[in-house]
């Protein structure tokens, strides 16, 4: 405790010393960007992009925040909210959206469990990722249908014009332990990325304030924690990234892709274990330039996973003893951008793309696998979108989109009939001086429902649901007050349509999926970023959400009122650089679980997070760099909750990185 309390000290004392030391400036080397994984390329600011609000993380934002996982690279951001689910599984909601309302992609494919439509962010490392665009409101036509909530593009590096070589080691309490290690460069008209990670850990700690009895209180298995480590929270983690490029001049470029994560981990209080959590996806994707009007691009891919969930304190009960879900997910898509100058730059895209997913389940110990069903959708989505520069100081953005959902296989079940929709918007840029723009946006989104919302029979599928719809607002002003300070504020509501949802309904023993008749977000985004130094940088951002579900005349559940971020960076001359990240969450409301299947609508508890972090340069010798770092979240080692999920407590990593 007494070495945990000089840690915090050290710290606080660090940053408080942070404006004392003289500015000198710093080059950092930037990563690698694989442009062709990104399907609206952000560098060119595209006036369909500069219409909404489109917020990145860099690979450098990865680091200076401490981030392992992609989920947790995205805690920071306004308007995004990460939380953990009922498997223990990372979640991502934006804007009051929840994950399975946003389109989570990798390099551009599309990447989720087929059944539940949703991905576990927390089994992907960082390592290889040189960005994360996150695209809310309005987003491009050509992202395709299911993106009523935004677009999450994992963007992975590639190989430079150098040969280049990093590993790195990081070690932690309870055996946490991480290496990685990556391989890249030019091989002639060819080049080769080549990665792998490798995470373990026994668990993390619970607070030094985790109060045994207030959860023995609660109905849940949190009583079996006496302190210490948290029970079942550990994980093993492989991880492999491939990318093998040839370019043979500078209007062709051709990629080959191959991503492979083979996982396993605990789930603290539920008694079960992912013994297997599989996901391996390839892809193809060509781009060619035929002249200064015309570029095509096409990518194809391929996305397998299976998960295996097992019971580890059986005892007789009436679900499964184990339970399997495999699936993949085919597709493909090819665009076309014509640029007619700048009165049109004309974007078409069409997109396929299947979800297949079988389960299987053992019923006891010692029993077989027993098919316990399969179930296949198809979705086609074509979209057109043209960007119109009336001037220097306006310019719009006019598109649509045609989606098609078509279930083909529903398990013995009746297979509902397809659905279509079309989905027009339209955006607007104002430059009103060369530092202030405004931007409003308007579109219509739809989500297709999950094969699990449509046909699971023991968690209350429906094959009757209808799509989700909501027509996005959005107006937006960015200002930059002088070279070194630069803000934004974005007003947006949603309004929402058949909105999916699980709960009680008259006559049925259980919850089940039904469309809400109406239900509305309304929210405001705020950051600010300043260079107070040249060597001393803050950001700060705030978002609030006000949403309403119309039917039940309440709050929508797991949405926080109040959420705000402040990131603090300083580089001092003599290499070292250190970070704090300070994150506030007020006002929400979940159902909790006081008894077996028996919910009660619950005010959450507010919560405040101090992250830090610091790496010091080692130098360079015989052309190879290395750097140290320390790492430390929930700095003040609260004991606090989300959605009734009891979070982490003080924990460390420290580890070294080289460089070639």
């Amino acid at each position: 405790m007494r070495k945990s309390r000089v840690w915090m000290a050290a710290w606080v004392l660090s940053v408080c010393l942070m404006p004392l030391f003289p500015a000198a400036a710093e080059t950092v080397a930037s990563d690698e960007v694989f442009t062709l994984g990104e399907v609206i390329v952000s560098g060119e600011e595209q006036v369909v992009n500069l219409a909404t609000t489109v917020t990145e993380v860099t690979a450098e934002d990865i680091k200076q925040r401490g981030a392992q996982t992609v989920a947790e690279a995205l805690e920071q951001l306004p308007g995004v909210d990460v939380q953990k689910g009922g498997k223990s599984q990372n979640y991502v909601s934006i804007r009051g959206f929840d994950q399975s309302d946003v389109k989570v992609l990798v390099d551009g494919v599309p990447v989720h469990e087929q059944y539940y439509r949703t991905l576990d962010l927390d089994q992907i490392p960082v390592d290889s990722i040189a960005k994360i665009t996150v695209t809310k409101g309005a987003s491009s036509v050509l992202y395709g249908s299911n993106t009523m909530g935004g677009v999450i593009n994992i963007i992975t590096k590639k190989a430079g014009a150098k040969p280049s070589a990093t590993v790195s080691g990081a070690w932690g309490d309870y055996g946490t332990e991480r290496y990685s290690a990556s391989v890249s460069g030019p091989a002639g008209k060819f080049n080769y990325w080549l990665g792998y990670t490798y995470r373990h850990s026994n668990g993390w700690r619970l607070s030094d304030d985790y109060d045994e009895d207030y959860w023995a209180a609660q109905y849940s298995t949190y009583t079996k924690d006496d302190g210490g480590l948290r029970d079942d929270s550990g994980y093993l983690q492989h991880t492999f990234n491939t990318k093998f490029g040839f370019e043979p001049n500078n209007d062709t470029k051709l990629y080959l892709t191959f991503d492979y994560h083979d996982n396993e981990k605990g789930i603290p209080s539920d008694g079960w274990y992912f013994d297997e959590w599989r996901q391996w996806q390839i892809s193809l994707v060509g781009e060619h330039r035929f002249n200064d009007m015309l570029r095509v691009k096409a990518r194809g891919f391929y996305v397998d996973h299976k998960d295996t969930l097992l019971e580890t304190e059986w005892d007789d009960r009436d679900w499964f003893y184990k339970s399997s879900y495999d699936g993949y997910s085919v597709g493909g898509e090819l665009q076309a951008f014509m640029d007619f100058g700048k009165w049109s730059f004309l974007k078409v895209g069409v997109s396929y793309l299947r979800d297949n997913t079988k389960q299987e389940e053992i019923l006891a110990p010692g029993g077989s696998w027993e098919d316990a069903g399969e179930y296949e959708s198809d979705t086609y989505s074509f979209g057109v979108e043209d960007e119109i520069r009336v001037s220097d100081w306006l310019a719009f953005t006019v598109g649509a989109s045609y989606d098609y959902f078509d279930p083909r296989k529903a398990s013995g079940q009746p297979v509902p009939d397809s659905v279509d929709a079309f989905n027009p918007q339209l955006g607007v840029i104002v430059n009103l001086t060369d530092s202030t723009m405004l931007h409003g946006s308007v579109g219509k989104k739809i989500r297709f429902p999950h094969l699990k919302e449509l046909f699971s029979e023991s968690v209350g599928g429906n094959p009757d649901l209808d799509p989700q719809e909501t027509i996005a607002y959005e107006v937006g002003v960015s200002h930059a007050f002088n070279d070194a300070v630069s803000g934004s504020v974005a007003f947006f509501y949603n309004d929402i349509k058949d909105l999916i949802v699980r709960d009680y309904v008259a006559g049925y023993d259980d919850r089940v999926y039904y469309n809400v008749g109406k239900a509305n977000i309304l929210g405001v985004e705020f950051s600010l970023g300043a260079d107070i130094t040249e060597r001393f940088w803050v950001g700060v951002n705030y978002t609030y959400l006000n949403t309403e579900d119309e039917e039940l005349d309440r709050e929508l559940a797991e949405r926080a009122r109040h959420r705000a971020n402040l990131d603090m960076r300083y580089r001092f001359p003599f290499g070292l650089a250190v970070s704090t990240q300070l994150s506030y969450v007020n006002r929400y409301y979940y159902e909790k679980e006081v008894a077996r299947r028996t919910y009660e609508w619950t005010k959450g508890t507010d919560f405040l997070l101090l992250n830090a972090r610091a790496e010091q340069s080692l130098g360079e010798l015989w052309g190879v760099s290395g750097k140290a770092f320390v790492e430390v979240t929930n700095l003040t080692d609260r004991d606090y909750e989300e959605s009734g999920e009891l979070m982490p407590g003080r924990n460390f990593l420290a580890g070294l990185s080289f460089t070639y």
